[in-house]
């Protein structure tokens, strides 16, 4: 199939129902969904359906549904006159994503605790053994699909379908803003290695979410989540602000001409 898969990192995060086959659009919606997430195409940028279906040999119609469903996620913005665009967030639209999750910290823990299964306990548990002990030099792109996993097996754990779906969201816009970022102010930038340093900051707040989710008591593991988005929170204002001085190291006076 002709889906990336170079930087497939999201991959758990869309995954299908076992009895549902997915369906051609569905493979053009995870292949472009997966290259905006990776930074293939940066916020603002221009998405052209005609080539795209040239490039996947699909009709157009089958690009234009993905799009709509993309559209739907917070992905892509469509204009009847203008086309089809990456959404372009700016660093206020973050910021009340960002205390939206954090106002929803509390939320979730509560529901875990009231609703998390013996299996759930037991699949989360799997997932944080499986990152315990990847040090640098072990380390692969797939602990950190492991890592995403984890996160989201938590969430999902606390069985509000609303409630993953506003999780599922944020998270993939709070994604496509670093990439606009990190992609268009930084030209050596390197996926594989910022999907690496995102695994092992987060090593410490995942080994603390998972001792507070064996006391099975709702504060810690709301301090813990809280914790978490604090530090993506700052990881976000950081390369702001990096992107910001970037700006304006590179930028040049235009010359005034003198007659």
């Amino acid at each position: 199939m002709w889906y990336c898969t170079e930087y497939d990192d999201l991959d758990n995060l869309e995954r299908q129902s076992p009895t549902r086959q997915a369906s051609l659009s569905d493979d053009v919606f995870r292949h472009l969904r997966l290259r905006i997430l990776n930074g293939e195409f940066i916020g603002g940028e221009k998405v052209f359906e005609s080539v795209l279906a040239k490039e996947l040999d699909v009709s157009r119609a089958t690009v234009r549904e993905a799009t709509r469903r993309l559209s739907g996620l917070g992905l892509l913005d469509i204009d009847p006159q203008r086309g089809v665009f990456v959404r372009l967030y700016d660093f206020e639209d973050i910021i009340d994503l960002y205390d939206l999750r954090d106002s929803l910290c509390d939320l979730t823990a509560r529901l875990f605790v009231q609703r998390a299964s013996e299996a759930d306990l037991c699949h989360i548990q799997m997932l944080i053994e499986k990152t315990a002990d990847v040090t640098h030099e072990t380390y692969q792109n797939s602990d950190y699909i492991k890592a995403l996993a984890f996160s989201e097996a938590v969430v999902r754990a606390a069985r509000n379908a609303k409630l993953f779906e506003l999780y599922h969201q944020s998270w993939q816009q709070f994604r496509l803003f670093k990439m606009h970022l990190l992609r268009s102010g930084f030209g050596n930038f390197n996926i594989l290695e910022y999907n690496r340093e995102l695994f092992f900051d987060g090593h410490e707040h995942r080994s603390e979410l998972n001792r507070a989710i064996r006391l099975k008591k709702t504060g810690p593991i709301s301090d813990a989540m809280q914790k978490a988005s604090k530090a993506s929170r700052q990881g976000a204002l950081r390369i702001h602000r990096e992107r910001q001085v970037s700006a304006k190291l590179s930028w040049r006076p235009t010359p005034t001409v003198t007659v």
